[in-house]
């Protein structure tokens, strides 16, 4: 689905294909895709892997399109629907934006570009804001993420020094592989966030040393989350081999018994 934003005076206002500088892209539409790459003559594998949690973040410039010196910016979205798998709840997102123009697209289920909206139109005057303040929200939902996570990691603690039960197993193997996407995917998109924020252009248009500051501070608030919870799980993972092998030799001694 395309929705057509047009951008001024510290304003976000819906408007239409005659008269946007701003377009939202949601959905995996292969017409409207085509329409996309053949209107600003972008390249081929800008949505191959865009609606996968294995696609990777990156920064790049775009040669050879219809638009003005156009630079591609992908990160991963952490969404709030814990119920779902890891896989459905990472959602890339990609900005293409140039001093004219800025192309957005997201998933179908996607609620940044509304909730960026909602919070932040006051503060967004060029599209570096929008950039900016896309990433400081996407790093806050790994956050909340993480702090979630640590409710189950809590509750595995306890668990794995009372039962070896299945069902606990089967939950520390889940948050594991839950960590495990979390990390690798956090890691590649430091890389790439760090670099847009080592680029002299992209800071001296946005002028907002208090949100670069803070972009920065979550980044590493997640990573270290991350490192001291991977280090948890294999601590309580542990503790259930541990248990296992206490267990069976109680049964040992009491068969040798019998």
């Amino acid at each position: 689905m395309f929705q057509y934003y047009k951008m001024e005076d510290r304003k976000i206002s819906k408007s239409s294909e005659e008269d946007y500088n701003w377009l939202v892209v949601s959905g995996t539409d292969p017409e409207e895709q085509r329409h996309l790459l053949d209107k600003y003559q972008l390249p081929e594998d800008i949505f191959i892997g865009a609606n996968e949690p294995e696609e990777v973040s990156r920064l790049e410039y775009l040669r050879n399109t219809k638009l003005n010196h156009p630079i591609l910016y992908t990160l991963i979205d952490l969404s709030e629907v814990t119920e779902d798998r890891i896989e459905d709840r990472l959602e890339p997102v990609t900005f293409i934006y140039t001093k004219d123009l800025l192309i957005t697209y997201v998933s179908h289920q996607s609620n940044l570009i509304k909730r960026l909206i909602e919070k932040h139109e006051q503060d967004i005057q060029r599209y570096e804001d929008i950039v900016a303040y896309s990433t400081l929200m996407i790093y806050t939902h790994y956050i909340k993420g993480l702090q979630e996570m640590k409710k189950q990691i809590d509750d595995l603690d306890q668990a794995a020094r009372k039962t070896t039960e299945n069902k606990e197993l089967f939950n520390l193997a889940d948050t594991e592989r839950d960590m495990v996407y979390l990390d690798h995917t956090l890691r590649d998109q430091n890389h790439t966030v760090d670099r847009l924020m080592d680029r002299k252009e992209f800071l001296d248009r946005l002028d907002n040393e208090a949100l670069v500051y803070d972009i920065k501070l979550r980044q590493k608030f997640a990573m270290k989350m991350v490192t001291i919870y991977r280090d948890l799980l294999e601590t309580i993972g542990g503790l259930f081999s541990d248990m296992m092998d206490n267990n069976l030799n109680h049964l040992m001694k009491y068969l040798d018994s019998a």
